[in-house]
């Protein structure tokens, strides 16, 4: 793993950083950072149904996150606000995509605490981003698991339900290509013996990981990575500037499986467009597809 600020890709992202982020705001001494702070979270919650979901499993309601981006576009502050957003709403897990920083790693161990101590009696899992990886991903796991964070490198968790059944969770780490992403799916659910569940739920920051999700037959994909663009067409999350991405906000469907990409709570610059930054829940069961109106929980109260 990187150390800080020791790759060429950290120093490319840190010089990105000063460009587009704090060169603007210091030319309007600060004040679009200020407004950009002030953009309301969304909260949205979702019901979905999969026919490949398994009857037994019964309703789960997961809390998703995705790209804090921990640093100067996402003080202290709202990182606070942010997790506030899930306290309160009867989940069974909190599940976090990645990027958990922007560059630096130093201070994100007080988003962990804060995120593991919101009830999920099933637990708290996570993978890793692109910008986890910048400047030191060990130290990020490191931080995560000190404060009782599953952190999924390529692998399965094994999570015991209530009456005897298990859910298994799959967790692939950050890799830029379609190829790799689903060699490490299929490498992870190679490590299932032929007695075992399938994987019920996956996480991957790179939405990529879909393709070989729906082939092998996962239910639900959870994914981040691309922000829906962070700027959008209203009432469209879909129709964004996340243009070299063809799975780049909402819900997708193949064959029964479903992912969903989070437009995500943090920001690579300070502009957001029809694209709030968003906190969601969404309640998983058996049932036949019915894809979800992306504006019609805005702000529920779940």
């Amino acid at each position: 793993m990187s150390k800080s600020g020791s790759t060429g890709k950290f120093r490319r992202a840190k010089l990105r950083h000063k460009l587009f982020t704090l060169g603007p705001d210091f030319l309007l001494r600060g004040r679009l950072r200020e407004r950009h702070l002030k953009n309301e979270i969304a909260l949205r919650h979702f019901e979905v149904r999969l026919p490949t979901w398994r009857a037994e499993l019964g309703t789960l309601r997961i809390g998703h996150l995705s790209d804090l981006h921990f640093g100067d576009l996402m003080p202290p502050e709202r990182v606070e606000e942010i997790v506030d957003c899930l306290r309160d709403r009867n989940l069974d897990l909190i599940a976090f995509t990645g990027d958990a920083v922007d560059l630096e790693w130093r201070g994100i161990e007080r988003f962990f605490e804060l995120l593991a101590s919101v009830p999920a009696p099933l637990g708290h899992v996570m993978v890793l981003g692109n910008h986890d990886h910048l400047d030191d991903a060990d130290a990020v796991i490191e931080a995560a698991r000190a404060h009782g964070m599953t952190v999924l490198m390529d692998e399965v968790a094994t999570i015991d339900l209530p009456g005897g059944d298990v859910i298994r969770v799959g967790g692939v780490d950050w890799t830029k290509r379609l190829g790799e992403c689903s060699d490490r799916i299929s490498m992870i659910s190679e490590q299932l013996s032929e007695d075992d569940r399938p994987i019920d739920l996956l996480l991957s920051h790179n939405p990529k990981g879909f393709i070989e999700a729906a082939r092998q037959g996962i239910p639900l994909t959870l994914a981040g990575h691309t922000h829906g663009g962070q700027v959008a067409l209203k009432g469209r999350p879909d129709r964004n500037l996340a243009v070299a991405h063809r799975l780049s906000a909402g819900f997708y469907e193949r064959e029964g499986s479903a992912l969903f990409v989070t437009t995500g709570v943090g920001s690579w610059f300070p502009l957001r467009v029809h694209c709030p930054p968003e906190v969601v829940v969404l309640e998983v069961s058996h049932g036949d597809w019915v894809e979800p109106d992306p504006e019609s929980h805005v702000n529920d109260q779940p």
